[in-house]
């Protein structure tokens, strides 16, 4: 059974191949190269998911699938490649993270990056559950820009969306700080570490010499 398992598909790859080939579609070892709007070398042909060599995620390949199909059938076009791809890995408790890991952000944008950690033992919701095993990393650019975060909690896949829609829309930490979140819910966390960055850096610098001498000269 497992030899004509294989036999087969090594037929289907083949045939498929030979697809590609007949259409003028060119194609690697590492996929078939797509442009933004995940058209082929020929343009009327649109590929999405694994087969373009990105991101091997179900959720990646269903968005570009969309993506592909809106840009195929409607006027104008929409890109179908983001660097903006939340994972998740299910283990107990889970793993999930978006964007930039903090050895990435540093060769990218250098000491600048900020890096911020929250531990869940902090959140109250996760006090009451007796589920404080895990923690929040968030890292920034100097000016509030999120760079990529990671979450290591229960629920961590469903908790790290507020960041992606952060991140997708260049939301800044103070705008998150500025966000009433529910209470009490494990998203507190985001709105209790976005107040602590934002409260740290305006109490840091030029800002911070004006906001404490003002305040020494009201007292």
């Amino acid at each position: 059974m497992a030899i004509c398992y294989l036999s087969l598909e090594v037929a289907n790859l083949t045939w498929r191949v030979w697809i590609l080939e007949r259409a003028g579609v060119k194609y690697s070892p590492k996929g078939i190269p797509v442009d933004n709007r995940l058209r082929t070398n020929v343009h009327h042909i649109y590929v999405a998911g694994d087969s373009t060599g990105g991101y091997q995620f179900t959720h990646y390949a269903g968005w570009q699938a969309f993506q592909a199909v809106r840009n195929a059938l409607l006027p104008g076009s929409a890109s179908g490649i983001s660097s903006v791809v939340p994972w998740v890995t299910f283990t107990d408790p889970e793993v999930a993270h978006v964007g930039l890991t903090e050895q990435e952000a540093r060769a990218q944008h250098g000491e600048r990056i900020q890096m911020n950690r929250w531990e869940l033992g902090k959140v109250d919701r996760a006090v009451c559950e007796n589920d404080t095993s895990g923690f929040l990393k968030v890292i920034t650019d100097h000016d509030g820009t999120i760079l990529g975060a990671s979450r290591v909690a229960g629920r961590a896949g469903e908790a790290i969306v507020e960041l992606v829609v952060a991140m997708n829309n260049k939301v800044k930490i103070a705008e998150l700080a500025g966000t009433i979140h529910p209470y009490p819910t494990y998203s507190t966390a985001v709105q209790q570490m976005t107040v602590a960055i934002t409260v740290e850096h305006l109490l840091s610098g030029t800002s911070g010499k004006l906001i404490r001498g003002l305040s020494r000269a009201i007292r």
